[in-house]
């Protein structure tokens, strides 16, 4: 069977392959030291904690194994979410219990918005750089894709005014917590400058929101959703993939009334239902465990190997050229060596040679092209030994790929 005149021409002209994951099983085939994985590390999961919530769960005399009646996720977990939200200072008035949309993680929530809100040659305006898996959610679905410089405090507000008093944007997705990849958050001012153009120039905000809770100096200040207050153009994205464990796979939008209606349908189309044993399952965790406790354990443990990382980075690679922010929470660090030319061609060699792997920068620009010299590293499971071990074999890799320029 010639299966390559089959595919769609979603598949054949849309999809990429995730860069990310490429670069990830090239590191696992080499036997690479990661210093790239955003994933939580697996030591602050709450695995007795979340067996002792299914154990509970499923001695449950309820029926779990039917198909799920709450298409848009079951009530108790919809409820608790709103109020540690609201308790949060994150919300606006208007939203209800009802506005909260389980997902199958923040991913699957960027899909269905984009199903519901996006038709294909719409424009979506985006950081630059951003997050590329939804750059393939944006492209599979026909949406044409604008960068706008990410600045230490958020998107360049001068970009983003020429860019709207030139063509109609119908929606900008924006990561304002501790970016992905840059390790930026948006300042308040900003958030509420970029309010004000989007109700001027009549477009919708997608605010992904996944690394809020994982913060070290200060709070990253307040959502979008909340400073918009009634105007309810802000479609609002969460996880608990980072914070409890990303094989739940559970994550929420919060949005008005008629996007949820629109997202159930589309939810019926797709997917159909998710696990209510799950969300129950979390449900119970959440409220058996003190919660601010558990995030104020994970952040330090973060901010240790943050700080490790920075420090092993800077002794061993900055002599060799390597640039670095030092963010003030989430996952990341954002690299720039200035004199390489092809990160992409220096990533590979680190894999293959170094036995070192980081994520090239380029892949997290929409614009084809740029990005050359930067580099994303992680440092959530990065332990403090690792990342010295990690940062002398990326230092060698350095001297020698230059070597050979």
């Amino acid at each position: 069977m010639d299966w390559g005149n089959r595919f769609s021409r979603t598949v054949t002209d849309r999809l990429e392959d995730s860069a990310i994951a490429l670069m990830m099983r090239e590191a696992a085939r080499e036997g690479a030291l990661m210093l790239s994985a955003g994933e939580p590390m697996k030591e602050l999961y709450p695995v007795e904690q979340l067996r002792e919530s299914f154990l509970r769960v499923l001695s449950d005399e309820s029926n779990y194994w039917g198909y799920s009646k709450y298409r848009t996720g079951v009530k108790p977990l919809l409820e608790w979410t709103e109020r540690w939200m609201r308790e949060e200072g994150l919300l606006p008035g208007w939203v209800e219990p009802e506005n909260i949309f389980i997902t199958n993680g923040s991913q699957e929530g960027v899909s269905l918005l984009t199903g519901a809100l996006l038709d294909p040659g719409d424009t979506i305006m985006v950081e630059s750089p951003s997050y590329p898996d939804a750059f393939g959610v944006f492209r599979r679905d026909g949406v044409i894709l604008e960068g706008v410089d990410l600045l230490p405090d958020g998107p360049d507000l001068d970009a983003m005014e020429s860019l709207l008093a030139t063509k109609k944007i119908k929606v900008f997705y924006t990561i304002p917590a501790y970016q992905n990849p840059t390790g930026f958050s948006t300042s308040d001012e900003k958030k509420r400058r970029i309010l004000e153009l989007a109700r001027r120039f009549d477009f919708l905000i997608f605010e992904d929101d996944p690394y809020r809770n994982i913060t070290f100096e200060a709070s990253p200040g307040g959502t979008y959703i909340n400073a918009a207050g009634d105007d309810e153009r802000v479609l609002y994205l969460g996880s608990f993939s980072k914070v409890i464990a990303p094989a739940l796979r559970i994550g929420w939008i919060v949005a008005p009334s008629p996007v949820v209606t629109v997202l159930e349908k589309l939810r019926i189309a797709g997917t159909l239902c998710l696990p209510d044993v799950i969300q129950h399952a979390l449900h119970d965790l959440v409220s058996n465990i003190d919660f601010n406790k558990h995030l104020e354990k994970i952040c330090l443990a973060y901010r240790v190997n943050r700080d490790a990382f920075v420090d092993s980075l800077e002794r061993h690679a900055g002599p060799e050229g390597l640039e670095i922010n030092i963010p003030s929470g989430g996952f990341f660090i954002w690299g720039k060596v200035p004199w390489i030319k092809n990160a992409g061609d220096f990533a590979m060699y680190a894999i293959k040679k170094g036995k070192v792997a980081v994520v090239p920068g380029g892949h997290f620009f929409p614009e084809p092209g740029k990005g050359n010299g930067y580099l994303r590293f992680s440092f959530a499971q990065v332990t403090p030994p690792m990342a010295e071990e990690g940062a002398a074999r990326l230092a060698r890799a350095l001297r020698e790929y230059r070597d050979l320029q």
